[in-house]
């Protein structure tokens, strides 16, 4: 690669990755719905309303009555991160199924049902309206997955690798056939991912493909950006395959590598984490890198084979140590900002999938390092033997690599532990005692522990300040020891603590003892109901 190619193509990644576009945020969950969800009103209400970690945009609201009848709600609004779904004036009474889908701003679909009675609880109850995901859609969605990462990263890194470091013409052995190959894989399974992107925004099975509605709804989810995205990097390098003039044929080639960084910095988890003005441009960058070095493999195998490619493989060999590592640098920031606590990695579907593909790299990277100073010498001085070796390697590289893509791409069914630490409601209780009182808040969190606040009061409802507090809370049914603590004052009179593994539902009985002076405390106790995780 020359010195001013390389510096053409460190100025676009720099331009892009401060262009690419920005303004999500994490994975949405829902946090709270009125009514609550198991409610049995007195009368009907006018509608629901459904309070989300983040902005998302509806997609599906279905209403399942008593009657066991499905009806599509219509004029559902959202404000921000908040849903309302307008009902019909004529509920009956009994129990009422809402089937909800949403479209968070990082593009994954998130659904869910909303169980109310009107009067008294109904059979219908058992009746949940939510399908699970169509497994041909499941399917689509990893293949689609699959066959864009080896469009983007395989194919438009070969071209760009092909433009930079193989000088002259294309070697024998089907290298052009093989790269348009790949590209024409990516932009079918940029279609094929934006259909069954629609058939899971929708819920809708694979039957309903050809639905003008499935489209559209794929095409308004940020996938549609990385569906235009890709086909244009992938229509950009196809045509510097068959440009012959060197300057128009690295043109376009350095234009076609930005593909893959801003591809994927258009949707996903890891791009719509905060902050936003670093975690895009770590993914740009990190997925520019992955197609700098996985593009570099295809058409060194073919060259190599053909008796050639040698040139091209110094080069590579320069350049590698460098690609590597911004590749593991912007992996591994990623990864501490999708995971947020180390026992994540095996506690979680998504931190099991990276264990899984932290194994395949190290041994991509084992392979990588043996054929970097065990072969790569030797192959360069002509030896026969060590490049058919070499070749066979990179080989067994390849076939690990599409094993990486294919791990990648289950990411799109987990979302990251960072999405799943969202808090749930916040439960108030009054306690009451002969000589104090105090408010507490309990908020719980998912994946993690509960935060409570407690705000002491004297006899007289008036606030002040104990020397210490601390807390005590236990299953209201017995069977394990009490989860103790000790809150730490803040500014605003209000005292806080850490409760670890309160994050569990259910009924639980809270003990709070104020010490008021040296010779005085006040114990108070009652009771909470912690929703379900």
């Amino acid at each position: 690669m020359s010195l001013r190619g390389l510096f053409l193509c460190l100025a676009l990644i720099i331009l892009a990755a401060l262009v690419a576009p920005r303004g999500a945020s994490a994975h949405a969950a829902l946090v709270s719905s009125e009514p609550a969800t198991g409610a049995v009103l007195d009368k009907a209400p006018s509608a629901t309303t459904l309070t989300f970690s983040e902005p998302v945009a509806p997609l599906v609201f279905r209403l399942l009555g008593p009657d066991g009848k499905p009806a599509d709600l219509a004029g559902v609004a959202a404000v921000g991160s908040r849903v309302t779904a307008p009902l019909p004036t004529d509920l009956a009474r009994g129990t009422h199924v809402l089937s909800w889908r949403v479209v968070s701003e990082d593009g994954h679909p998130v659904g869910g049902t909303l169980v109310f009675s009107v009067g008294a609880a109904s059979s219908a109850a058992n009746a949940a309206y939510a399908a699970d995901r169509d497994p041909v859609v499941a399917a689509g969605l990893w293949l689609a997955r699959l066959g864009l990462y080896a469009g983007l990263f395989l194919g438009i890194g070969g071209v760009f690798f092909r433009a930079f470091a193989m000088i002259g013409p294309l070697p024998p052995g089907g290298l052009r056939q093989g790269l348009v190959g790949l590209l024409a894989i990516g932009m079918a399974a940029a279609l094929v991912g934006l259909c069954a992107q629609g058939l899971d925004a929708l819920g809708e099975p694979a039957s309903r493909l050809a639905s003008a509605s499935v489209w559209q709804a794929g095409f308004s989810t940020s996938f549609g950006r990385t569906t235009i995205l890709a086909m244009l990097g992938c229509a950009l390098a196809l045509a510097a395959l068959f440009v012959s003039r060197r300057p128009v044929r690295r043109s376009l080639a350095a234009l076609a590598m930005l593909g893959p960084g801003l591809a994927l910095a258009a949707t996903g988890h890891a791009a719509a984490a905060d902050p936003q003005l670093l975690m895009r441009p770590l993914v740009f960058l990190h997925a520019s890198a992955i197609a700098a070095w996985a593009g570099a493999l295809l058409p060194l195998v073919v060259a190599l084979a053909a008796g050639g490619g040698r040139a091209a493989l110094a080069r590579f060999s320069v350049a590698a140590p460098a690609v590597f590592a911004l590749l593991f640098a912007s992996g591994a920031a990623i990864a501490v900002v999708q995971l947020g606590s180390v026992d994540a990695l095996w506690t979680t579907g998504y931190g099991r999938v990276l264990a899984a593909k932290l194994a395949a790299v190290a041994l991509v990277l084992a392979i990588a390092a043996h054929n970097r100073f065990a072969l790569t010498a030797p192959v360069l001085r002509g030896d026969g033997r060590a490049t058919r070796r070499l070749v066979g390697s990179i080989v067994a590289e390849i076939a690990l690599v599409l094993a990486i893509f294919g791990l990648a791409a289950l990411w799109r069914f987990t979302p990251p532990p960072r999405a799943l630490d969202v808090a749930l409601p916040a439960i108030e209780v009054h306690l009451h005692g002969e000589k104090a009182m105090a408010e507490v808040v309990v908020t719980p969190h998912r994946q993690r522990d509960a935060t409570v606040e407690v705000e002491p009061l004297d006899g007289d409802g008036v606030p002040f300040r104990p020397l210490e507090v601390t807390l005590a809370l236990a299953p209201a049914g017995g069977g394990m020891e009490p989860i103790r603590g000790a809150a730490t004052p803040g500014a605003d009179g209000r005292w806080q603590a850490t409760m670890p593994g309160l994050a569990a539902g259910g009924t639980w009985t809270i003990r709070l003892d104020l010490l008021v002076s040296d010779f005085e405390k006040a114990q108070l106790q009652g009771e909470i109901t912690l929703p379900a995780p």
